[in-house]
């Protein structure tokens, strides 16, 4: 025999078996044992499965339905090769007829577009099914408790989530002081430098609203500011009492680049307050030159620097008007809300999905996957929200 026809033969060989590898993870992904179970009546019921296949191969993700508000990830594999993540051999997609729902690894369900369960046929005992949302409680199915049991994994912006999904995140640098002496010291050297972030503003305040009639009631507040200080409204359409002068849908960056340019504070007023729900429009804001003025109800001393924002809810209407004037006048004093900026990181949507999404291919490729139904859904996602409906707005 040929030198050329045995390694021909070689190269046959090892093309079969890496085939008949790829062929059993992909169409026998099931090939599992359970390794223990753990004790009911926690919030999750826990049995550890171990893959005994000899290739892990690529994990797909199916994305149940095509609307999902929050979702800024990508598609396909390249979406986790682009990003870096650190196990990248993974493919998400939302087209269903790729392959049958029980050969995907992991299903995305949308709680606020999928109201009710949806029973899959033929759903793999190894499958995940991951409940995906960043929405407040007040657009999520009335009742969660029809969910329980149903889902293995969570990716919200809630703590206690398998991933995760925070709108945003300010991190510390190294720089970062210790001490809020060092802070206050800090600030003081700010308006000393003769920085002036203020310097070509020529407005005071912008709110960018799509929801007129949150259950925040963020609208009379901002009726009753208007009362003494200007407040720009941009709007879709002009709804809101505002105008249609900045389409975030048609680029968020130039109008953002527009509002940071031109005002002085921007109004992060939330739709919903309830616990740790804070979105984009802070940490948008924060990573630029203005001050955001938040109303919500997330802890906002536990995710952002000391006087870096102003707090609405700390403040009646007028005295908000009182003080943002004051601010307006005194450049120096509107200057030391940017003390933090050389000393923290802001990371916006974007690349907090990228993380969520890392670590769900991540967990998928475990050599030891941990099959969990979730339960308490209401409990712990609407109730332990402690939503305010409709607070009542004093002027003074």
């Amino acid at each position: 025999m040929s030198i050329q026809v045995f390694l021909l033969c070689i190269l046959m060989w090892m093309c079969l078996f890496l085939y008949a590898a790829f062929f059993t993870d992909m169409k026998n992904p099931a090939l599992l044992r359970p390794a223990r179970s753990a004790t009911n009546g926690s919030k999750y019921v826990n049995d550890t499965w171990k893959r005994i296949s000899v290739t892990k191969g690529t994990k797909t993700i199916l994305l149940w339905k095509e609307l999902f508000w929050g979702y800024r990830f990508g598609l396909g594999r390249t979406a986790f090769v682009k990003v870096g993540c650190r196990v990248s051999n993974c493919l998400i997609t939302h087209n269903a007829s790729l392959m049958p729902h029980e050969d995907f690894d992991a299903i995305l369900i949308h709680p606020p577009t999928q109201r009710t369960p949806h029973i899959f046929k033929n759903r793999r005992p190894d499958q995940m099914f991951v409940m995906f949302t960043t929405e407040p409680p007040a657009h999520m199915p009335e009742n969660m408790d029809v969910f329980d049991n149903y889902f293995n994994w969570t990716m919200t912006y809630r703590t206690g989530s398998t991933f995760h999904l925070k709108y945003g995140e300010i991190a510390p640098l190294e720089s970062v002081p210790s001490t809020m002496e060092e802070a206050v010291a800090m600030r003081q050297v700010m308006r000393r430098s003769g920085i002036n972030p203020a310097q070509s503003k020529t407005k005071l305040a912008i709110w960018l609203v799509s929801n007129c009639n949150a259950r925040s009631n963020r609208q009379e507040y901002v009726n009753l500011l208007k009362k003494f200080v200007p407040i720009d409204i941009f709007s879709k359409n002009g709804q809101c009492g505002g105008r249609d002068e900045c389409p975030r849908e048609k680029n968020a960056d130039v109008c953002y680049d527009l509002i940071e340019q031109t005002y002085k504070f921007y109004l992060a007023f939330e739709n919903s307050i309830c616990v740790e729900y804070v979105t984009e429009k802070f940490f948008e804001m924060m990573g630029r030159n203005i001050v955001p003025v938040v109303f919500g109800g997330a802890d906002y001393a536990a995710i952002a620097p000391p006087h870096s924002y102003i707090n609405a809810r700390d403040y009646t209407p007028r005295q908000l008007a009182e003080y943002l004037n004051e601010l307006d006048r005194n450049d120096t004093l509107y200057a030391e809300y940017f003390w933090w900026k050389p000393h923290y990181r802001v990371s916006n949507l974007y690349e907090t999905n990228r993380q969520a999404f890392c670590d769900l291919c991540e967990a998928l490729h475990s050599t030891s996957l941990e099959k969990s139904t979730v339960k308490g859904m209401q409990t712990w996602y609407i109730n332990q929200a402690h939503c305010a409906n409709r607070p009542i707005i004093k002027e003074n």
